[in-house]
Protein backbone atom coordinates (compact mmCIF):
# COMPACT_ATOMS: atom_id res chain seq x y z
CA UNK A 1 0.00 0.00 0.00
CA UNK A 2 0.95 3.59 -0.40
CA UNK A 3 3.25 5.49 1.95
CA UNK A 4 0.17 7.46 3.29
CA UNK A 5 -1.63 3.95 4.14
CA UNK A 6 1.34 1.90 4.92
CA UNK A 7 3.80 3.68 7.24
CA UNK A 8 1.03 6.41 6.83
CA UNK A 9 -1.38 4.46 8.26
CA UNK A 10 0.01 6.29 10.65
CA UNK A 11 5.53 7.59 4.43
CA UNK A 12 5.38 4.55 4.28
CA UNK A 13 1.59 3.66 6.75
CA UNK A 14 1.44 0.08 5.81
CA UNK A 15 4.06 -2.43 5.44
CA UNK A 16 3.51 -4.25 2.31
CA UNK A 17 2.00 -7.75 2.16
CA UNK A 18 -0.79 -9.03 3.58
CA UNK A 19 -1.19 -7.92 7.42
CA UNK A 20 -1.98 -10.66 10.19
CA UNK A 21 -3.77 -8.94 13.04
CA UNK A 22 -3.48 -11.74 15.67
CA UNK A 23 -0.59 -13.33 17.63
CA UNK A 24 1.64 -15.92 15.78
CA UNK A 25 3.74 -18.16 17.40
CA UNK A 26 3.66 -22.32 17.59
CA UNK A 27 5.19 -24.33 20.38
CA UNK A 28 8.35 -25.88 21.88
CA UNK A 29 10.03 -26.69 18.26
CA UNK A 30 12.00 -23.57 18.54
CA UNK A 31 9.61 -21.14 17.21
CA UNK A 32 7.64 -17.97 18.76
CA UNK A 33 5.73 -19.34 20.99
CA UNK A 34 5.39 -20.05 25.53
CA UNK A 35 6.88 -23.51 25.92
CA UNK A 36 9.26 -24.82 28.28
CA UNK A 37 11.40 -21.46 29.23
CA UNK A 38 12.22 -20.14 32.58
CA UNK A 39 10.77 -16.71 31.15
CA UNK A 40 8.22 -15.64 28.29
CA UNK A 41 9.01 -12.57 27.00
CA UNK A 42 6.05 -10.77 24.65
CA UNK A 43 7.09 -9.07 21.68
CA UNK A 44 5.56 -7.25 18.90
CA UNK A 45 5.52 -5.50 16.13
CA UNK A 46 3.76 -3.94 12.62
CA UNK A 47 4.76 -5.43 9.68
CA UNK A 48 3.68 -7.88 6.73
CA UNK A 49 3.38 -11.39 7.07
CA UNK A 50 6.86 -11.50 5.12
CA UNK A 51 8.45 -9.20 8.20
CA UNK A 52 7.00 -11.88 10.37
CA UNK A 53 8.50 -14.79 8.47
CA UNK A 54 12.11 -13.15 9.10
CA UNK A 55 10.93 -12.20 12.74
CA UNK A 56 9.91 -15.75 13.54
CA UNK A 57 13.38 -17.30 12.03
CA UNK A 58 15.30 -14.77 14.18
CA UNK A 59 13.26 -15.78 17.22
CA UNK A 60 13.80 -19.05 16.83
CA UNK A 61 17.27 -18.58 16.35
CA UNK A 62 17.26 -16.30 19.35
CA UNK A 63 16.10 -19.30 21.47
CA UNK A 64 17.77 -21.64 20.25
CA UNK A 65 20.89 -19.39 22.34
CA UNK A 66 18.80 -18.80 25.03
CA UNK A 67 16.93 -21.79 25.56
CA UNK A 68 16.08 -19.94 29.36
CA UNK A 69 13.93 -17.43 27.57
CA UNK A 70 10.46 -18.02 25.60
CA UNK A 71 9.38 -15.11 23.05
CA UNK A 72 5.67 -14.95 22.44
CA UNK A 73 4.96 -12.59 19.11
CA UNK A 74 2.61 -10.88 17.75
CA UNK A 75 2.32 -8.23 14.99
CA UNK A 76 -0.26 -6.00 12.99
CA UNK A 77 -0.77 -3.43 10.39
CA UNK A 78 0.34 -0.05 11.63
CA UNK A 79 -2.57 1.84 11.85
CA UNK A 80 -4.15 -1.30 14.42
CA UNK A 81 -0.35 -1.49 15.97
CA UNK A 82 -0.90 1.89 17.67
CA UNK A 83 -4.25 1.50 18.38
CA UNK A 84 -3.28 -1.41 20.37
CA UNK A 85 -0.64 0.08 21.82
CA UNK A 86 -2.24 3.48 22.71
CA UNK A 87 -4.57 0.36 24.45
CA UNK A 88 -1.54 -1.46 26.42
CA UNK A 89 -0.35 1.72 27.68
CA UNK A 90 -3.88 3.00 29.33
CA UNK A 91 -3.91 -0.38 31.01
CA UNK A 92 0.14 -0.18 32.36
CA UNK A 93 0.75 -3.28 29.90
CA UNK A 94 2.86 -2.88 27.32
CA UNK A 95 4.67 -6.16 25.87
CA UNK A 96 8.23 -6.69 27.36
CA UNK A 97 9.65 -5.71 23.43
CA UNK A 98 8.20 -3.31 21.17
CA UNK A 99 8.99 -1.80 17.73
CA UNK A 100 8.69 1.76 18.28
CA UNK A 101 8.28 4.40 15.52
CA UNK A 102 10.34 8.11 16.05
CA UNK A 103 7.07 9.51 15.35
CA UNK A 104 6.02 7.85 18.69
CA UNK A 105 8.82 7.98 20.85
CA UNK A 106 8.65 11.17 22.63
CA UNK A 107 4.59 10.67 23.64
CA UNK A 108 5.34 7.16 25.07
CA UNK A 109 8.79 7.64 27.06
CA UNK A 110 7.90 11.51 27.85
CA UNK A 111 4.61 9.69 29.37
CA UNK A 112 6.92 7.13 31.84
CA UNK A 113 6.12 4.17 29.33
CA UNK A 114 9.29 3.08 28.22
CA UNK A 115 12.22 1.47 30.08
CA UNK A 116 15.71 3.85 30.12
CA UNK A 117 17.68 0.71 27.76
CA UNK A 118 20.81 2.98 28.85
CA UNK A 119 20.71 1.16 32.59
CA UNK A 120 21.46 -2.10 30.15
CA UNK A 121 24.18 -0.79 27.73
CA UNK A 122 27.42 -1.76 29.93
CA UNK A 123 26.48 -6.01 30.14
CA UNK A 124 23.45 -6.52 28.18
CA UNK A 125 23.12 -4.00 25.45
CA UNK A 126 26.30 -3.51 22.67
CA UNK A 127 26.15 -0.09 21.21
CA UNK A 128 29.92 -0.29 20.17
CA UNK A 129 28.31 -1.07 16.24
CA UNK A 130 26.42 1.65 16.03
CA UNK A 131 27.19 5.23 14.95
CA UNK A 132 26.89 7.98 17.46
CA UNK A 133 23.70 9.82 15.52
CA UNK A 134 21.60 7.12 15.09
CA UNK A 135 21.81 6.05 18.28
CA UNK A 136 20.83 9.24 19.83
CA UNK A 137 17.87 9.43 17.88
CA UNK A 138 16.39 7.13 20.63
CA UNK A 139 17.02 9.73 23.31
CA UNK A 140 14.44 11.41 25.24
CA UNK A 141 15.27 13.97 28.18
CA UNK A 142 18.65 12.57 28.50
CA UNK A 143 17.18 8.82 28.87
CA UNK A 144 17.72 6.15 25.89
CA UNK A 145 14.33 4.81 25.39
CA UNK A 146 14.60 2.88 22.09
CA UNK A 147 17.36 1.86 19.68
CA UNK A 148 17.24 2.08 15.70
CA UNK A 149 17.25 -1.48 13.69
CA UNK A 150 18.60 0.61 10.83
CA UNK A 151 18.31 3.87 8.31
CA UNK A 152 16.52 4.63 5.68
CA UNK A 153 15.35 7.56 3.37
CA UNK A 154 12.79 8.22 0.80
CA UNK A 155 12.45 6.88 -2.71
CA UNK A 156 10.52 6.75 -5.69
CA UNK A 157 10.04 3.02 -6.14
CA UNK A 158 9.35 2.09 -9.96
CA UNK A 159 8.67 -0.84 -12.40
CA UNK A 160 10.63 -0.41 -14.88
CA UNK A 161 8.86 -3.55 -17.16
CA UNK A 162 5.10 -1.27 -16.52
CA UNK A 163 6.87 1.80 -17.90
CA UNK A 164 8.42 -0.29 -20.98
CA UNK A 165 4.90 -1.60 -21.69
CA UNK A 166 3.50 2.10 -21.10
CA UNK A 167 6.03 3.68 -23.54
CA UNK A 168 6.56 6.47 -20.69
CA UNK A 169 10.36 6.79 -19.68
CA UNK A 170 11.30 7.63 -16.35
CA UNK A 171 12.57 11.49 -15.29
CA UNK A 172 16.35 12.21 -14.91
CA UNK A 173 17.26 12.08 -11.42
CA UNK A 174 17.82 16.29 -11.05
CA UNK A 175 13.37 16.14 -11.83
CA UNK A 176 11.25 18.64 -10.04
CA UNK A 177 7.66 18.23 -8.33
CA UNK A 178 6.36 19.74 -11.79
CA UNK A 179 8.20 17.15 -13.66
CA UNK A 180 7.00 14.47 -11.60
CA UNK A 181 3.63 16.04 -12.08
CA UNK A 182 3.84 15.88 -15.86
CA UNK A 183 5.37 12.22 -15.51
CA UNK A 184 2.42 10.96 -13.55
CA UNK A 185 -0.09 12.55 -16.26
CA UNK A 186 1.69 10.87 -18.94
CA UNK A 187 1.31 7.90 -17.54
CA UNK A 188 -1.69 7.84 -16.57
CA UNK A 189 -3.14 9.04 -19.53
CA UNK A 190 -0.98 5.92 -21.48
CA UNK A 191 -2.64 3.65 -18.95
CA UNK A 192 -6.21 5.37 -19.01
CA UNK A 193 -7.66 2.33 -22.00
CA UNK A 194 -6.54 -0.65 -20.33
CA UNK A 195 -8.44 -2.86 -17.80
CA UNK A 196 -8.02 -2.39 -15.37
CA UNK A 197 -6.72 1.51 -15.87
CA UNK A 198 -2.97 2.04 -15.08
CA UNK A 199 -2.00 5.06 -13.39
CA UNK A 200 0.95 6.99 -12.75
CA UNK A 201 1.02 6.91 -8.46
CA UNK A 202 -1.00 7.90 -5.45
CA UNK A 203 -1.64 11.90 -4.81
CA UNK A 204 1.47 12.61 -3.12
CA UNK A 205 0.58 15.77 -0.95
CA UNK A 206 -1.30 13.43 1.51
CA UNK A 207 1.89 11.91 2.71
CA UNK A 208 2.76 13.25 5.99
CA UNK A 209 6.74 12.52 5.34
CA UNK A 210 6.21 14.14 2.11
CA UNK A 211 5.09 17.24 3.08
CA UNK A 212 8.18 17.22 5.82
CA UNK A 213 10.29 16.68 2.46
CA UNK A 214 8.95 19.62 0.99
CA UNK A 215 9.55 21.82 3.74
CA UNK A 216 13.11 20.74 4.16
CA UNK A 217 13.74 21.82 0.63
CA UNK A 218 11.99 25.18 1.47
CA UNK A 219 14.62 25.76 4.22
CA UNK A 220 11.94 24.98 6.78
CA UNK A 221 12.66 23.24 9.73
CA UNK A 222 8.94 21.92 10.58
CA UNK A 223 9.42 21.78 14.30
CA UNK A 224 11.98 23.76 16.94
CA UNK A 225 13.56 22.37 20.13
CA UNK A 226 9.90 23.28 21.91
CA UNK A 227 7.64 21.75 19.90
CA UNK A 228 6.84 24.67 18.07
CA UNK A 229 5.55 24.54 14.74
CA UNK A 230 7.52 26.44 12.14
CA UNK A 231 5.50 26.27 9.19
CA UNK A 232 2.44 28.12 8.39
CA UNK A 233 -0.81 27.24 6.59
CA UNK A 234 0.03 29.17 3.72
CA UNK A 235 2.68 26.49 3.72
CA UNK A 236 0.39 23.52 3.62
CA UNK A 237 -1.86 25.23 1.60
CA UNK A 238 0.48 25.81 -0.99
CA UNK A 239 1.77 22.20 -0.55
CA UNK A 240 -1.71 20.42 -1.17
CA UNK A 241 -2.18 23.10 -3.75
CA UNK A 242 0.45 22.22 -6.10
CA UNK A 243 -0.97 18.85 -7.51
CA UNK A 244 -4.23 20.55 -8.77
CA UNK A 245 -3.06 20.14 -11.81
CA UNK A 246 -2.94 16.43 -12.34
CA UNK A 247 -6.08 16.65 -10.08
CA UNK A 248 -8.07 19.05 -12.25
CA UNK A 249 -10.23 18.74 -14.52
CA UNK A 250 -9.93 15.05 -14.47
CA UNK A 251 -8.11 13.22 -11.28
CA UNK A 252 -5.11 11.66 -12.92
CA UNK A 253 -4.06 10.41 -9.10
CA UNK A 254 -4.74 6.67 -8.18
CA UNK A 255 -8.88 6.86 -7.58
CA UNK A 256 -9.08 6.15 -3.71
CA UNK A 257 -11.71 3.88 -4.34
CA UNK A 258 -9.72 1.03 -6.35
CA UNK A 259 -6.98 1.69 -3.55
CA UNK A 260 -9.54 0.61 -0.98
CA UNK A 261 -10.67 -2.26 -2.89
CA UNK A 262 -7.15 -3.38 -3.43
CA UNK A 263 -6.07 -3.09 -0.02
CA UNK A 264 -3.87 -4.11 1.56
CA UNK A 265 -2.36 -4.01 -2.06
CA UNK A 266 -1.27 -0.89 -3.19
CA UNK A 267 -2.06 0.43 -6.99
CA UNK A 268 1.79 -0.33 -7.34
CA UNK A 269 2.05 -3.83 -5.57
CA UNK A 270 -1.32 -4.70 -7.75
CA UNK A 271 0.80 -3.77 -10.93
CA UNK A 272 -1.59 -0.59 -11.48
CA UNK A 273 0.49 1.87 -10.72
CA UNK A 274 3.84 2.76 -12.27
CA UNK A 275 5.51 4.31 -9.05
CA UNK A 276 5.13 5.26 -5.61
CA UNK A 277 6.87 6.94 -2.77
CA UNK A 278 7.91 4.88 0.01
CA UNK A 279 10.87 4.45 2.13
CA UNK A 280 13.76 2.51 0.34
CA UNK A 281 13.60 0.01 2.53
CA UNK A 282 10.23 -1.09 0.98
CA UNK A 283 11.80 -2.84 -1.61
CA UNK A 284 11.89 -5.95 -0.28
CA UNK A 285 8.34 -6.41 0.62
CA UNK A 286 7.37 -4.72 -2.83
CA UNK A 287 9.70 -6.61 -4.88
CA UNK A 288 7.71 -10.25 -2.70
CA UNK A 289 4.33 -8.71 -3.26
CA UNK A 290 4.38 -7.76 -7.03
CA UNK A 291 6.77 -10.92 -7.78
CA UNK A 292 9.41 -8.63 -9.83
CA UNK A 293 12.69 -8.80 -9.60
CA UNK A 294 14.05 -5.26 -11.12
CA UNK A 295 12.08 -3.04 -9.52
CA UNK A 296 14.12 -0.01 -9.30
CA UNK A 297 14.92 2.91 -6.76
CA UNK A 298 15.05 6.95 -7.51
CA UNK A 299 15.08 10.10 -5.35
CA UNK A 300 12.36 12.52 -4.72
CA UNK A 301 11.97 15.52 -7.11
CA UNK A 302 13.92 18.69 -6.09
CA UNK A 303 13.02 21.96 -4.46
CA UNK A 304 11.79 25.20 -5.79
CA UNK A 305 15.89 25.78 -5.92
CA UNK A 306 16.77 22.31 -7.50
CA UNK A 307 18.20 20.97 -4.53
CA UNK A 308 16.60 17.17 -2.58
CA UNK A 309 17.59 18.28 0.82
CA UNK A 310 17.12 14.71 1.42
CA UNK A 311 17.32 12.96 5.04
CA UNK A 312 18.48 9.65 6.33
CA UNK A 313 16.03 8.20 9.33
CA UNK A 314 16.13 5.52 11.67
CA UNK A 315 14.29 3.02 10.46
CA UNK A 316 11.83 1.12 12.88
CA UNK A 317 13.31 1.01 16.74
CA UNK A 318 13.17 -1.34 19.59
CA UNK A 319 12.10 -0.44 22.91
CA UNK A 320 10.65 -1.90 25.93
CA UNK A 321 7.78 -1.51 28.08
CA UNK A 322 8.57 0.05 31.45
CA UNK A 323 6.18 -2.48 33.40
CA UNK A 324 8.14 -5.30 32.05
CA UNK A 325 9.22 -7.90 34.92
CA UNK A 326 12.16 -9.81 32.78
CA UNK A 327 14.02 -6.62 31.75
CA UNK A 328 17.06 -8.38 31.74
CA UNK A 329 16.33 -10.78 29.26
CA UNK A 330 14.21 -8.13 27.35
CA UNK A 331 17.70 -6.35 27.17
CA UNK A 332 19.08 -9.69 25.26
CA UNK A 333 16.52 -9.46 22.70
CA UNK A 334 17.26 -6.42 22.21
CA UNK A 335 20.78 -6.43 21.67
CA UNK A 336 20.07 -9.77 19.52
CA UNK A 337 17.92 -8.44 17.17
CA UNK A 338 20.07 -5.64 16.83
CA UNK A 339 23.76 -6.79 17.03
CA UNK A 340 23.78 -10.57 15.69
CA UNK A 341 25.02 -11.91 12.52
CA UNK A 342 22.75 -14.17 12.00
CA UNK A 343 19.44 -12.27 12.60
CA UNK A 344 21.05 -9.55 10.47
CA UNK A 345 21.27 -12.27 7.64
CA UNK A 346 17.69 -12.94 8.61
CA UNK A 347 15.81 -8.99 7.77
CA UNK A 348 18.73 -8.07 5.44
CA UNK A 349 17.50 -4.35 4.89
CA UNK A 350 13.88 -5.18 5.29
CA UNK A 351 14.34 -3.14 8.62
CA UNK A 352 16.76 -0.62 7.06
CA UNK A 353 20.40 -0.68 6.44
CA UNK A 354 21.21 -2.34 9.63
CA UNK A 355 21.94 0.05 11.83
CA UNK A 356 25.29 -1.95 13.51
CA UNK A 357 28.24 -2.56 11.91
CA UNK A 358 28.05 -6.33 12.32
CA UNK A 359 24.78 -6.76 10.81
CA UNK A 360 25.94 -4.14 8.01
CA UNK A 361 28.24 -6.94 7.42
CA UNK A 362 25.84 -10.19 7.06
CA UNK A 363 24.23 -8.65 4.23
CA UNK A 364 23.81 -10.35 0.85
CA UNK A 365 25.33 -8.04 -1.55
CA UNK A 366 25.70 -10.40 -4.64
CA UNK A 367 24.97 -7.85 -7.62
CA UNK A 368 21.51 -7.34 -7.91
CA UNK A 369 19.91 -8.84 -4.56
CA UNK A 370 17.95 -6.64 -2.85
CA UNK A 371 20.23 -5.84 0.08
CA UNK A 372 22.58 -4.84 -2.43
CA UNK A 373 20.32 -2.80 -4.81
CA UNK A 374 19.46 -0.74 -1.48
CA UNK A 375 23.05 -0.08 -0.25
CA UNK A 376 23.76 0.93 -3.73
CA UNK A 377 20.79 3.64 -3.63
CA UNK A 378 21.75 5.25 -0.56
CA UNK A 379 25.52 5.28 -1.62
CA UNK A 380 24.44 7.05 -4.76
CA UNK A 381 22.30 9.70 -3.06
CA UNK A 382 24.63 10.20 -0.90
CA UNK A 383 27.91 10.50 -3.69
CA UNK A 384 25.03 12.91 -5.68
CA UNK A 385 25.34 15.36 -2.55
CA UNK A 386 21.61 15.08 -1.97
CA UNK A 387 21.39 14.21 1.55
CA UNK A 388 21.79 17.27 3.05
CA UNK A 389 19.63 17.52 5.74
CA UNK A 390 18.48 16.09 9.06
CA UNK A 391 15.50 14.28 9.76
CA UNK A 392 12.64 16.71 11.10
CA UNK A 393 12.91 16.71 14.39
CA UNK A 394 9.56 14.24 15.88
CA UNK A 395 8.01 16.65 18.48
CA UNK A 396 5.56 15.04 21.60
CA UNK A 397 2.47 14.34 19.27
CA UNK A 398 4.23 14.14 16.26
CA UNK A 399 2.17 11.00 14.86
CA UNK A 400 -0.86 12.37 16.14
CA UNK A 401 -0.43 15.26 13.90
CA UNK A 402 0.87 12.55 11.18
CA UNK A 403 -2.20 10.60 11.43
CA UNK A 404 -4.37 13.03 11.17
CA UNK A 405 -2.51 14.75 7.94
CA UNK A 406 -2.17 11.40 6.31
CA UNK A 407 -5.23 8.89 7.44
CA UNK A 408 -8.26 11.48 8.60
CA UNK A 409 -7.71 14.86 6.65
CA UNK A 410 -5.66 12.67 3.44
CA UNK A 411 -8.75 10.36 3.30
CA UNK A 412 -11.35 12.95 2.98
CA UNK A 413 -9.78 14.93 0.60
CA UNK A 414 -8.70 12.07 -1.60
CA UNK A 415 -12.80 10.88 -1.69
CA UNK A 416 -13.20 14.88 -2.23
CA UNK A 417 -15.31 15.18 0.32
CA UNK A 418 -12.94 18.61 1.29
CA UNK A 419 -11.37 21.08 0.13
CA UNK A 420 -7.69 22.19 0.14
CA UNK A 421 -8.74 25.22 2.48
CA UNK A 422 -10.83 22.55 4.82
CA UNK A 423 -7.90 20.32 4.91
CA UNK A 424 -5.87 23.14 6.28
CA UNK A 425 -8.50 24.62 8.45
CA UNK A 426 -8.98 21.30 9.96
CA UNK A 427 -5.55 20.20 10.21
CA UNK A 428 -4.38 23.54 12.16
CA UNK A 429 -7.58 23.25 14.64
CA UNK A 430 -6.46 20.44 15.57
CA UNK A 431 -2.47 20.18 16.02
CA UNK A 432 -2.58 22.56 18.89
CA UNK A 433 -4.32 20.17 20.85
CA UNK A 434 -2.11 17.30 19.54
CA UNK A 435 1.02 18.94 20.00
CA UNK A 436 0.67 20.14 23.60
CA UNK A 437 -0.33 16.75 25.18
Amino acid sequence: MSIRKATMRGIAVAAAGSLALTACGSGDDGGSGNGGGDVTLNFTWWGSDERAERYDAAVKLFQEKHPGIRVQTSFNNFEDYWNLRNTDATSGGLPDVLQMDLSYLWDFAGNGLLADLGDHTEDRIDLSGLDEELVSSGEVDGGLFAIPTGTNTLALLYNPGLLEDLGVDLPDWDYTWEDYRSFLAEVSEAGADRSPAVHGGDDYTTVWWLFMQGLVQEGIEPFGEDGEMNFSEDDMRDWLASAEDIREPVNLTFPITRAEQLDPLSGFTAGEAAVEFHWDNFLAGYTNELGVDDLGLMPVPGGADGQKNMFFKPTMQLAMGANSDHPEEAALLIDFLINDPEAGAIFGTDMGVPSSQSQRDSLDLEEGSVDARVIAYEEAVSEAGYMTAVVPRPVPGFGSVENEYSNNLGDEFSHGQIDVDSFVDRWFSEAPYHLEQ
